[in-house]
């Protein structure tokens, strides 16, 4: 006998005028799930569900607010807001949250808090499906077992003006599939040297050691790498050093989602075997929630700290670990504690939450209006525009990454940073790489050069965001398309892991111990913060910064080094030699196409703007004219 599943109607009132939708849903997770998922039946009514109903408030002037003070044309720029002034001025009214609250009260859902950012609710499925006129079942994607809203979610219209989006009601459910992600894997031993594991020379500078004993490359014998960068030797070719600029009583705040307890451990030896200053005392602060595991490994968030701290040596850090306790993302709650308490000058998270279209967090809006605060009271957010290139698709739509696609945040891209002799800067190219083996005898390279696709930085066009007014008349057309539409990255720095800044991080060994070691960071996960360094520079000699954005791209393209461009196949081409895992491989850089990038002169949406160069650093002592740059209301 073939048993039938009754689907439950959905509540009678979900299509009436009395109700709204809830906008800023679309092209999110939830909707992701839905469209792309497997169902497989209705959710159990009696199942949990915290729902967070994020609050509007003054969106429309809270937004254009922000902008004023963000641009330098504007007569109140720079006139920033506290964060008690800004929740006053564009929050919600008490009433509003007391009326949004009643609302789900009668549903009979329990309120577990209530404030001007959100009111949080819990219940069962089938109070959640009353209370937000939808279906729930349960979806498979990848994998991955979700709970999901069939129906588009709706509110009251009573309320609907006081409701920006609604999280939580999309859920993962159960463990995600375990193992190595597709194309992963180790080496095979049929790639090692007959003379066993080859030792890079390890030139101090790019130039200093041509690798004649390797087969030539292009015509020429390439560039043994340097096996890392220290921290002076980048502050020197980006023109830092001789400013007097250190980053000195300006606070760079770091988005973590891990309490990686030998983050600072790690930065104060790292600093004092290469001549760096160590962190004084109270110059780093971590803001860990209670509910935080202490992480004894190193990682991500380490390398931050690592890269701010080499740029600007003296400037503060807040690390800030995110906690899903209150909003369900930690990554949203740790830009929140930084907004709401102003814990920082400068922002940077070298993290993706999404991209979009497609799968951007149920919470976009919500970071939006954080994004939005966080200009209005002067704070700069940078974000890492991810390590993917020119991105994937979605129903045949290149997708970029969240939160760097946001209008409201500076997009880091990465580059390849050559450094030569006495630390000058040498050239740099978009960070798109192409790789090749030496072949096992060490007579050739193992595929026709440049070899196969590695790794690129971030970028491409928006399909969510419409083009910024920052990026009229700088970005060409031909990236921001018709309509014109938001594209990133916005500006750059050295990423690429192969030619990059050292750093020192406590890692574990393969029988599970634990051991500091000296490598090479990279990605944009680094130049995020290694751009948020230089920013805590311009903060120091200028003043808060807030939104950066309008004021970076009205810089004239000389503030900005020219990034260079590398086709493959020439004499001119650029290669250089480097040993990875115990094999030689050769690297050519600015293989854009391969990446689904394009380079073109000035901006492009490998690097945005450029590198940063002492002219841009020293622009920023220079106020506008008629702009006070002060605090005001």
């Amino acid at each position: 006998m073939i048993a039938t599943v009754i689907t439950p109607a959905a509540p009678a009132f979900a299509d009436t005028p009395s109700r709204v939708p809830v906008r800023g849903l679309e092209g999110t997770r939830s909707t992701h799930v839905v469209h792309d998922g497997t169902d497989t039946g209705p959710a159990d009514p009696a199942a949990p569900v915290t729902a967070q109903v994020f609050l509007a408030g003054d969106s429309r002037s809270l937004a254009a607010y922000a902008r004023a003070v963000s641009d330098p044309r504007d007569r109140r720029y720079g006139h920033y807001l506290t964060a008690e002034q800004t929740r006053a001025r564009f929050g919600p009214a008490q009433h509003r949250i007391d009326a949004v609250s009643e609302w789900l009260r009668g549903t009979g859902l329990s309120i577990v808090s209530a404030g001007s950012r959100a009111v949080v609710a819990q219940g069962t499925v089938a109070q959640a499906a009353e209370a937000f006129g939808t279906r729930f079942d349960n979806y498979t994607l990848y994998g991955t077992p979700f709970r999901a809203a069939v129906d588009p979610v709706t509110v009251p219209a009573a309320v609907g003006r006081d409701v920006l989006t609604v999280t939580g009601l999309t859920a993962v459910t159960g463990s995600r599939p375990s193992g190595p992600p597709p194309g992963t894997g180790s080496r095979t031993a049929s790639r090692a040297t007959s003379g066993g594991a080859p030792t890079s020379p390890c030139p101090a500078h790019y130039g200093d050691t041509p690798a004649t004993d390797l087969p030539p490359a292009y015509g020429h014998p390439a560039q043994w790498a340097p096996c890392g960068y220290t921290p002076r030797q980048v502050r020197d070719a980006y023109g830092i050093t001789g400013t007097g600029l250190t980053g000195k009583g300006v606070t760079i705040g770091i988005v973590s989602i891990g309490n990686e307890i030998n983050a600072l451990p790690d930065a104060d030896r790292f600093a004092t075997e290469h001549g760096e200053p160590p962190f004084a005392p109270g110059q780093f602060t971590a803001y860990v929630p209670a509910d935080a595991r202490p992480e004894e490994a190193s990682g991500e968030f380490a390398m931050d700290v690592q890269a701010a701290h080499a740029i600007a040596p003296e400037a503060d850090i807040a690390f800030v670990v995110g906690s899903r306790a209150r909003y369900g993302d930690d990554v949203l709650d740790a830009i929140v504690r930084i907004v709401d308490r102003h814990l920082a000058d400068v922002v940077s998270g070298s993290i993706i939450v999404g991209y979009t279209p497609g799968s951007a967090p149920d919470a976009v809006a919500a970071y939006e209006r954080a994004f939005q605060e966080a200009a209005v009271e002067g704070i700069t957010f940078t974000f890492a525009s991810g390590d993917s290139g020119g991105g994937g698709t979605d129903d045949g739509i290149r997708t970029v990454e969240y939160p760097a696609s946001s209008p409201w945040v500076t997009a880091v891209g990465g580059t390849t940073l050559a450094i030569g002799p006495v630390n000058s800067y040498r050239w740099e190219i978009g960070w798109a790489t192409d790789e090749v083996p030496l072949s096992g005898d060490g007579s050739s390279w193992e595929a026709e050069l440049p070899g196969y696709q590695g790794k690129a930085s971030g970028g491409g066009t928006s399909t969510v965001f419409p083009q910024p007014f920052y990026q009229r008349g700088v970005v060409p057309a031909s990236f921001a398309g018709s309509p014109a539409m938001r594209t990133v990255p916005d500006v750059a720095a050295l990423a690429d892991p192969d030619l990059c800044l050292l750093v020192g991080e406590t890692d574990y060994n393969l029988d599970g111990s634990l051991s500091y070691k000296v490598g090479n960071g990279g990605g944009t996960s680094l130049s995020s913060p290694a751009f948020a360094g230089v920013e805590a520079l311009l903060v120091q000699a200028h003043g808060s910064l807030g939104f950066a954005n309008p004021a970076l791209y009205a810089r004239p393209r000389s503030a900005y080094h020219a990034i260079a461009d590398n086709p493959a196949g020439t004499p001119d081409t650029v290669a250089f030699a480097v040993v990875k895992h115990g094999f030689v491989d050769l690297i050519t850089p600015g293989q854009y196409a391969d990446s689904n990038l394009v380079h073109a002169p000035g901006y492009n949406t490998v690097t945005g703007l450029g590198s940063p160069t002492r002219e841009l650093i020293e622009s920023f002592r220079r106020r506008p004219q008629g702009v006070d740059g002060g605090a005001g209301t």
